[in-house]
């Protein structure tokens, strides 16, 4: 402790001289009154030296003489003789702290044998730096920055408070995967949890509203409240994509109840006085109305953009991973296609080779391209089927089948030496423009006859034509009417055709969708009809019938092969995405029980019949039926209201001829080819029922059938699960 007086006594003399040259304002120190052992027997000694016996007899004397004078006794002065003569001794610190007026222990402590003595010291600004630099050079001196000491544990402070909002983030992330169970619906109701956040804290900037220690507490009510009311506007917006019934009226209210209880009881602290509350009570209003303003306005436009507007499109829900694969494959498509316009451009007009060396280089390099795009997506599976060793060294004229954009690829990776008939906006197009027109593709809005001539040319350069001729992309997978303008070319230029049967496109990339879906592409090239072959008809008009007639039965028999019973099972289960999990589960048990069945009851129904449906489900087996073949009608009916509902927001619904029927008196006035009835519990209406239609299929309804024996059925056919009764 000696030690510590005697460096305090130094550092309070040099803080004497600091302040009288304005180094510091002010100083606050014990050093002028607890001084160490060494200094007071300094004093003692100078005290001695300068109070000898005769400066003290003088003094008594002089006192005594003086004051007698004045009426004093010599008496009175004995308590102060007494002190001048007293024998003085250095004190210890123990004895300094004894002097409670003092409040010497508010400077001083004391652990484990380890001493220090504080001194507070006032300094302005500028003064900060220079002294506490000077100050710390010091031995036995630790100069404490209160701003820096503030600033370093907000900073401490700040950290652990963003460590803490990181892994509560985590954890609501993985509560909510716990309740949605899908990372789409997890990724959108975290984004206004962020934003929320991000909107605050640029309000609390905007009006300059310092981050504390008080508003890292509040920050955290705020983000409480920002899961909740994305959590309430989620389960909102997901039972009206179920179902098609509005309720978020219902949450809205639980959401403006938790609002007002946050004002009532922490916003009305603006009022108080104390800094620290107005602030608790500024962030908490700024925080909780941000968080209601984009959860009422901001979250519904997500969701519906993301989710709910596709289905009500006639589109599949996206899924992250598919979705993020459509984006990429697209970008690599146009940047390529740019590349290679631009390439087309430049480069090859300087190249020093022949003009043919560089269109056969130009065409492979497409050829190759085209093919880049189609593998970019390794989760579709790709097959070439070419049983006839077709090598496209003959020219013909290639006809497939088209539904959808993956179809040009899929025919373009087969050959270089093949020549497009193209529409406007592909032959026009700033991306892929040049590279079509350098490659001698012919848009066929300018009519065939005008081109006659380009494509002949082409033709005797040994390119074959490429020609759709259903003219425009089917919506599904039936293959829609052939157009002449392929077999007038055949005719006209003397050319064999080869047919192209491309399978899996349609349900891989729809027409009028972007996204690639997980699936399977089958390219089978028939054998060649050559010209000579007048089995199909002496002239262009007949070979377009006959054609047309044989290429439809050979696309049936691809689909007989490829097509098996789960082959639609994905595309079924991923249009009752994002629904609510017990339909998913719902349906998903449901096909694995009985999809075997349901895919049995193609071969017992016509492509083009109209089925009356009674059933107790969310629409699956109606899918599955009008999948497997379009042109199918469906009048579905169920008692269940909320499955009625479900069925009804399906996208699928929009793309076939569904009709789910609020009640039966409409279908018991129409005729049908086929009444399929999946449930028991209509045995009540059997009377009615078989005034509609000759032909009743029974699937898991096993019960019904003697009621049907009654009014003139007889059983046609037994399979596991399946009566088909018919009446003469």
């Amino acid at each position: 402790m000696e030690d510590v007086l005697q460096k305090n006594s130094q550092l309070f003399d040099a803080l004497a001289k600091d302040k009288q040259q304005n180094k510091i304002l002010n100083y606050s120190s014990v050093g002028g009154i607890m001084l160490s052992q060494k200094e007071q027997k300094q004093k003692i000694d100078k005290w001695n030296s300068f109070w000898d016996a005769n400066k003290k007899q003088l003094l008594k004397s002089k006192l005594i003489s003086e004051g007698a004078k004045l009426g004093f006794k010599p008496t009175t002065y004995t308590a102060f003789f007494d002190h001048l003569d007293a024998n003085f001794k250095p004190i210890s610190y123990q004895d300094y702290l004894k002097i409670s007026a003092l409040q010497l222990q508010e400077f001083i402590s004391e652990k484990n044998g380890f001493f220090t003595i504080s001194t507070l010291v006032k300094v302005a600004p500028e003064q900060r730096d220079p002294f506490v630099k000077s100050t710390s050079v010091k031995d036995g001196l630790l100069a404490i920055d209160r701003q820096q000491m503030n600033e370093t544990f907000f900073s401490t402070l700040n950290s652990d408070f963003n460590s803490l909002v990181n892994y509560s983030f985590v954890a609501v992330i993985l509560i909510l995967f716990f309740f949605f169970r899908r990372v789409e619906l997890v990724i959108i109701s975290c984004i206004p949890i962020a934003l929320t956040g991000i909107v605050t804290a640029g309000i609390m900037g905007l009006f300059n509203i310092e981050l504390n220690i008080f508003s890292m507490i509040v920050c955290t009510l705020i983000f409480g409240h920002g899961v909740d009311f994305s959590i309430f506007m989620t389960s909102a917006l997901q039972k009206e994509y179920t179902t098609g019934k509005n309720e978020i009226a219902i949450y809205r209210t639980s959401i403006i109840l938790a609002v007002i209880t946050t004002i009532l009881g922490i916003g009305a602290l603006i009022f108080a006085k104390h800094p620290a509350l107005q602030s608790i009570s500024s962030i908490s209003l700024i925080g909780v109305f941000a968080a209601l303003i984009i959860t009422f306005i901001f979250y519904p436009i997500l969701f519906k953009l993301f989710l709910s507007n596709r289905p009500k499109n006639g589109k599949a829900p996206f899924e992250l991973r598919s979705f993020i694969n459509g984006i990429l494959s697209f970008l690599y498509y146009g940047l390529g296609g740019a590349l290679m316009s631009g390439f087309c451009l430049t480069i090859m007009k300087i190249l020093p080779l022949k003009e043919e060396t560089k269109m056969n280089g130009f065409r492979y390099l497409i050829s190759k391209f085209m093919k880049s795009v189609l593998y970019t997506n390794p989760f579709v599976r790709k097959k070439v089927i070419n049983i006839h060793n077709e090598d496209f060294k003959k020219p013909a004229v290639i006809i497939a089948n088209h539904s959808s954009f993956l179809d040009i690829l899929a025919v373009g990776m087969l050959s270089p030496k093949i020549i497009y008939l193209v529409s406007d906006w592909v032959y026009n197009s700033p991306v892929f423009g040049a590279t079509v027109k350098k490659a001698g593709f012919y848009p066929v809005s300018e009519g065939l006859e005008g081109g006659l001539e380009h494509l002949r040319k082409k033709i005797d350069e040994g390119y074959s034509l490429m020609v759709f001729p259903e003219g425009t992309r089917s919506e599904s997978n039936q293959i829609k009417r052939f157009h002449k303008g392929a077999f007038y070319l055949a005719e006209h230029f003397n050319l064999d055709i080869v047919p192209i049967v491309i399978h899996g496109t349609s349900e891989v990339l729809p027409k009028g969708d972007f996204i690639i879906y997980d699936g399977s592409i089958t390219v089978s090239i028939l054998d060649r009809i050559t010209s000579e072959n007048l089995s199909f008809g002496k002239n262009y008009t007949e070979r377009t019938k006959q054609i047309s007639t044989y290429f439809r039965s050979e696309f049936k028999k691809i689909r007989e092969q490829l097509e098996g019973s789960d082959y639609f099972k994905k595309m079924i289960l991923t249009s009752f995405d994002y629904k609510e999990l017990e339909i998913i589960n719902n349906v998903k048990k449901n096909l694995n029980t009985n999809l075997e069945a349901y895919y049995s009851l193609n071969k017992y129904i016509n492509s083009k019949a109209k089925i009356l449906h009674l059933n107790n489900d969310y629409g699956q087996l109606d899918l599955l039926l009008t999948l497997q073949e379009p042109q199918r009608k469906v009048d579905s009916y169920t008692t269940d209201e909320e499955k009625h509902a479900v069925a009804k927001t399906n996208y699928i619904v929009k793309k076939r001829a569904i009709h789910h029927l609020e009640n039966l008196n409409p279908a018991l006035l129409k005729q049908y080819d086929v009444v399929l009835i999946s449930n028991e519990n209509y045995s009540s209406i059997i009377e009615e029922i078989v005034t509609v239609s000759s032909c009743i299929i029974l699937i898991n309804s096993s019960s019904l059938k003697d009621s049907l024996l009654n009014f003139g059925y007889t059983c046609t056919n037994k399979e596991d699960k399946i009566l088909v009764l018919n009446k003469e």
